[in-house]
């Protein structure tokens, strides 16, 4: 079977050939012998360097030769396994285009004479999911651990001729660099020298300035809406302009009205574990906003000098999500708001309180429900596969759930009004608006713009002048509900 440019090649040569049948059969008559016209379709097919196993009939479809074949095939796998690597290296580009969320920790080991130590095994240890990351120093004493997810750690050296040095519950963030420089004490590689805490990283090996908004915070603060983002405005220089009310999840545009150190508003890069979180619609609106629950922590950088970073006047956002550790956890959760629980509407408010004190406007119905649950932990199948310290998920869901009717407060005719009495139809200074016959118009020159019209007798419109079909239409007009509150 021929596939792909297979097919356009042998369309071509059967094009070829057919012109050059159309020329033999131009020297040879329907009456003549047929050795001499299947001689004259061998000689065309030698030209065009085309053959059959069996001589074809003037309209056949002619077929390529094996070895013709084979190499056509052979160029077609070529141009498919060419595609693959192009879309291959287009993957890998889009890839490349992301800032990594994850932390890198370097450092120097040092003797107590300051001399760097050479060869030093040094071990990072994620204390959540027992990954291990083991590196080696170099001849100056210089380490380097990449790509550790943001999580708690544990750091050991060692080496012969010192004692084993252990840092435990160091915090590394996302996006950070941290620098740690180790001294190590002479003695037996069988000791152990163990630092709890420490003083804090310094954070040298960037330059991007920021802050970090860790899970502590994400958790425990106070969030309208449950968005994350809101808590961006914990961060110096950062001001959000969009108006309180639309900060839920979904409000993907509102929320992204971001001033960051004086920048123009909506000029900041959102991303999401390192990868672009902009949506094309919109001003540069926010694509996705991740539960609460499911938010590791995040980084706001106010000045972002590194090479890595770009497209945007303003600053970066930098979300990362959480992953399982060899623990199962799991959290439900239900935020909700209910008519009874919330203050009354200010424009309900407006409409006064009756002689005994109540408010004449009720509030008007609103309510919400956020829920969800998230868990995490390791892939574990029963007999099948153990995934601790090696695989891990973490699985959201959440659901939002709002009704919010809108008070709204209309102008209706009075009563009397249906039946043609407007008797007390008054402007705002007081004065009747009359309503004119309009049976009654006349031409008069001394009329203003020359017309006339006599006025209904005390503003009421006789009922027999009413049209049935129009009293209908009035009868589902909607009928005042409360009375005008007094000035």
């Amino acid at each position: 079977m021929l596939l792909g440019g297979d097919y356009l090649a042998g369309a071509v040569l059967m094009r070829v050939t057919e012109l050059a049948l159309n020329a033999c059969n131009l020297s040879i008559t329907q009456n003549q012998a047929p050795t001499r016209r299947r001689a004259c379709v061998r000689a065309a097919r030698r030209e065009h360097i085309l053959s059959a196993p069996n001589p074809q009939p003037y309209g056949g479809i002619p077929i390529m030769k094996r070895s013709q074949a084979k190499r056509s095939q052979a160029l077609t796998r070529s141009l498919r396994r060419g595609a693959s690597i192009l879309i291959g290296i287009a993957l890998l580009s889009t890839m490349g285009l992301a800032q990594d969320f994850r932390a890198t920790l370097t450092g120097r080991v040092l003797d107590p004479s300051k001399a760097a130590i050479p060869g030093a095994q040094v071990h990072v240890k994620n204390t959540g999911t027992n990954e291990m990351t083991s590196v080696v120093t170099d001849d100056g004493g210089n380490y380097k651990a990449p790509f550790l997810n943001p999580g708690t750690y544990s750091v050991s050296v060692e080496v012969s001729g010192f004692k084993k040095f252990v840092r435990e519950e160091l915090n590394l963030g996302i996006s950070q660099a941290a620098t740690i420089d180790i001294v190590l004490e002479p003695g037996n590689i069988s000791e152990q020298i163990t630092v709890a805490g420490g003083a804090p990283v310094i954070e040298s090996a960037n330059a991007d300035r920021g802050g970090v908004i860790d899970r502590q915070a994400v958790v425990e603060l106070p969030l309208n809406a449950r968005n994350p983002f809101m808590l961006g405005m914990l961060t110096a220089g950062v001001n959000f302009n969009g108006a309180s009310i639309w900060q839920r999840p979904f409000d993907n545009g509102a929320i992204a009205e971001w001033t960051i150190n004086g920048s123009q508003s909506r000029g900041n890069e959102f991303l999401l574990d390192g990868a672009p979180n902009n949506s094309q619609a919109g001003g540069n609106n926010i694509a996705y906003v991740p539960p609460v629950d499911s938010v590791q922590e995040f980084k706001i950088m106010t000045n972002t000098y590194d090479a890595q970073y770009g497209k945007t006047t303003g600053g970066i956002i930098n979300v990362s999500l959480r992953s399982g550790t060899n623990s199962l956890h799991g959290t439900g959760y239900e935020f909700a708001r209910r008519n009874g629980w919330d203050a009354n509407d200010f424009r309900n408010k407006a409409r006064g309180r009756a002689a005994d004190g109540t408010e004449i406007g009720p509030r008007s119905g609103h309510f919400l429900d956020q829920y969800g649950f998230q868990v995490e932990g390791p892939v574990w199948i029963p007999k099948l596969y153990d995934g601790r310290n090696r695989t891990f998920f973490m699985f959201n869901y959440e659901g939002y759930r709002e009704g919010a009717p809108s008070p709204l407060n209309l102008s209706v005719p009075e009563p009397e009004m249906l039946l043609g009495d407007f008797s007390k139809l008054v402007d705002a200074a007081g004065n009747k608006i009359i309503i004119y016959d309009p049976a009654t118009g006349r031409a008069d020159s001394t009329a203003p713009g020359g017309w006339r019209r006599d006025p209904f007798p005390n503003n009421k419109i006789p009922a027999n002048r009413i049209n049935p079909i129009a009293q209908k239409i009035l009868s589902f007009m909607p009928k005042s509900n409360v009375s005008r509150p007094e000035a």
